[in-house]
């Protein structure tokens, strides 16, 4: 149970991540002259740091398997943000840069989860 725990505290620690960060660059768009094309590079940007950063604590809180519950951590995070969208969507469709983004995020989430159990 304390894993789990560890786990959810990890997948917060992303959620709110993502939402400072995501407001933050919303400010910058709005009273910079930052153009509107790089926000599908900022999206990504951000959701694979936060991701990696949710694997990094819940693995140095767990001190074992990184890989694996790093690779958890970010599989839940962008399986969870792929729900909202479909649920936010009319025509929701699930195409291959989507899977590429799962697939980034979730081995985001390990890498950090790898780094968090050697982290002393």
């Amino acid at each position: 149970m304390e894993k789990t725990n560890h786990i959810i505290k990890g997948l917060g620690y992303s959620y709110v991540l993502t939402l400072v960060t995501l407001l933050t660059y919303n400010a910058f768009l709005t009273f910079t002259s930052l153009s509107g094309d790089t926000i599908p590079v900022a999206s990504s940007v951000i959701t694979t740091l936060s991701s990696a950063i949710g694997g990094f604590y819940a693995s140095k809180k767990i001190k074992e398997k990184g890989l694996l519950n790093g690779f958890l951590v970010g599989f839940i995070y962008i399986s969870c943000l792929v729900l909202i969208l479909y649920l936010a969507k009319d025509s929701f469709v699930f195409e291959i840069d989507m899977m590429y983004k799962v697939i980034l995020v979730s081995l985001s989430g390990a890498i950090g989860g790898v780094l968090g159990v050697n982290f002393k």
